[in-house]
């Protein structure tokens, strides 16, 4: 697949389905142009042009069926969610939509599948981790039912998880984690 579909998709042309090993390139390329949005933010523009998600960790993600496109015009990818079953949980590690290919839905029909998906798994809750001043971070996570949680009462898991990413370059006190409760 050398080019992107003409024109914008709205959410009425996406399929979400699992991704295939042969889309890892795209995928990769998909979050470079969704992270383009970080240039509008100045502590945080080097994430423009930072590492994206690993083509192993696609593949470990692809092989245990936690990683889904959002495919317009057919089958072609402009957006997907990574993420791993964590205990009880779903835990997202990324979620990207090209940067053209945004405003459309697309994020939020994603996240919609990771529930139901983990819904269908028997799991108890979704995670994530993002930042929390961001307006398409943790302000649109907030819209969709996630809840912040409190610090003091963070999850060994999740704690551990920020810790990473500070270690990575993203200062621990601009993260939160997230958690949105399926099951009563």
């Amino acid at each position: 697949m050398d080019g992107a579909p003409a024109g914008k998709a709205g959410p009425s042309r996406v399929t979400i389905r699992p991704a295939r090993e042969d889309e890892i390139e795209t995928l990769c390329r998909i979050e470079r142009s969704a992270a383009q949005s970080f240039r509008l933010v100045e502590a945080f523009s080097w994430i423009a042009t930072g590492e994206v998600q690993s083509a192993e960790r696609h593949r470990d993600l692809i092989a245990k069926g936690t990683n889904w496109v959002a495919a317009v015009d057919g089958d072609w990818p402009v957006g997907f969610l990574s993420a791993d079953i964590a205990g009880p949980e779903l835990h997202i590690w990324e979620i990207s939509v090209d940067h053209l290919h945004q405003g459309f839905g697309i994020g939020r029909r994603l996240i919609r599948h990771a529930v139901e998906q983990a819904r269908a798994y028997g799991l108890d809750a979704v995670t994530l981790t993002t930042f929390r001043t961001i307006p398409w971070n943790c302000p649109f996570y907030e819209r969709l039912g996630f809840c912040t949680l409190d610090e003091a009462e963070l999850p060994a898991r999740l704690a551990a998880v920020l810790d990473e990413e500070a270690e990575h370059g993203l200062p621990r006190d601009t993260r939160c984690a997230m958690r949105l409760a399926i099951k009563d």
